[in-house]
């Protein structure tokens, strides 16, 4: 049951940080110039950030889904980089996913138990 409770904190702080990031993303692509680099460097030290998390996530629970979060994030940081927000957005979307299958299984586990 530990370990259910550890994947649903970290599954609950990575879809945060996923929604947040998302939203950091549509201001991004409005920018131009100075500002686009500086934002565009300001949103991969987040998703540095995130990956920290994930990895943790994975070592702490074992859960593959952190490790599908963390590819995903790589490939979103890539379609940033090639100006293609449209992927990126449809590329994040499917991260939250993950982080979501990952909190609904431990949220399921927790229910049957009485913890929730």
């Amino acid at each position: 049951m530990k370990n259910e409770i550890i994947g649903y904190q970290f599954a609950e702080r990575i879809k945060s940080a996923l929604i947040i990031s998302s939203k950091m993303l549509l201001v991004l692509e409005t920018l131009t110039g100075n500002e686009f680099e500086g934002a565009k460097k300001v949103m991969f030290a987040f998703f540095d950030a995130l990956s920290s998390e994930t990895a943790l996530a994975l070592n702490a629970t074992g859960m593959q889904e952190f490790e599908r979060v963390e590819e995903t994030v790589k490939s979103v940081k890539k379609k940033i980089e090639k100006g293609d927000f449209q992927e990126a957005h449809a590329t994040l979307g499917s991260t939250v996913s993950h982080a979501t299958t990952a909190c609904e299984r431990t949220m399921r586990a927790l229910v049957e138990e009485g913890l929730m």
